[in-house]
């Protein structure tokens, strides 16, 4: 069929959009008809992102929106401590704000004290009432590590990351007394203070039968560790044993009759304030090591009475 003059003369000029495209008809001189149609696409849309990197900001038009196209088109490289907000595959509006802001940390430590614990134990040795320390509490120690985490030059946070132990705390232990005081009992005459009455009854009788006998019976001398010199500080002072209760503070508190340790007992016998008042020590001072030797010996005498030498650790050296 033959082609109609008019329909290739409007080929030749016209031009006709296609799918949003432009199509443009190409005559040749001389031809028939149009040669070729070039068909030109439209431009695909874009939007308006602005990318924010290291304080750094600029406005990009991006086909597709995503974080990823957007930093492709500002050309920003990441680097492996760089955050990225919204994450890498977010999508995103028109008008969005993509931000990449570096990244740091440090780690830094501090020692911390730990504290240690107190247990109390029973002893069936020492009086009830009474305490004695067996082992001193020592205060352990730890080495704590910390992480601060920086963004753009701003602290984000602190962190506890670890922490090690590098000194053990030891428990404090305290002995309890539990043993029941032994009671009270009123001191028998010493054999000292019965022969002298005995003499002084024999001498007034002597006295009374015969003006003319002037000499009286005198009491036999005790024996050289029962000698008790005279009182020094007043009346109820009593000095039997004083030359071994003297060794016996030697070994107890090298001799010091004014001791106090802080370790619960008191002065060159180291009583314990317990046992001190259930002998009435405190006739002479409330604790024992503000006594003088002379008072504390007498309230050895007391104790002694009552349980021997039972109670001192040191009466080996009696």
């Amino acid at each position: 069929m033959p082609v109609s003059k008019k329909l290739v003369a409007a080929a030749a000029s016209a031009v006709v959009l296609v799918g949003g495209g432009t199509a443009v008809a190409v005559s040749t001189p001389g031809a028939s008809a149009f040669t070729s149609v070039v068909a030109t696409p439209a431009p695909a849309p874009v939007s308006p992102v602005t990318v924010s990197a290291h304080g750094l900001s600029s406005t990009v038009e991006v086909e597709r929106l995503s974080v990823a196209a957007a930093l492709v088109a500002a050309g920003v490289e990441l680097q492996a401590s760089d955050r990225v907000t919204p994450e890498l595959g977010s999508p995103l509006a028109a008008g969005d704000t993509v931000t990449v802001s570096q990244v740091s940390s440090i780690d830094w430590t501090k020692k911390v004290t730990l504290a240690f614990e107190t247990t109390n134990v029973n002893d069936p040795t020492l009086e009830k009432g009474t305490t004695k320390v067996r082992t001193e509490g020592v205060e352990g120690e730890k080495v704590e590590t910390y992480r601060t985490t920086t963004v753009a030059g701003e602290v984000e946070g602190i962190a506890l990351v670890g922490e090690q132990v590098t000194k053990e705390p030891v428990t404090k232990v305290v002995l309890v007394g539990t043993k029941a005081p032994a009671p009270v009992a009123t001191a028998a005459p010493r054999t000292s203070e019965v022969t002298s009455r005995s003499s002084e009854r024999t001498a007034a009788a002597s006295s009374s039968s015969s003006s003319s006998s002037a000499s009286t019976t005198a009491a036999p001398a005790p024996a050289a560790e029962e000698a008790a010199p005279a009182p020094s500080s007043g009346a109820g002072i009593d000095l039997s044993r004083a030359a071994m209760w003297d060794r016996i503070a030697q070994c107890e508190s090298t001799g010091r009759w004014n001791i106090n340790t802080g370790n619960g007992y008191y002065g060159g016998l180291q009583f314990n304030l317990g046992t001190w008042r259930s002998v009435n020590g405190t006739d002479f001072a409330a604790y024992p090591h503000q006594a003088s030797r002379e008072e504390q010996i007498t309230v050895a005498n007391r104790l002694y009475a009552q349980r021997g030498l039972q109670p001192w650790g040191c009466r080996h050296a009696a």
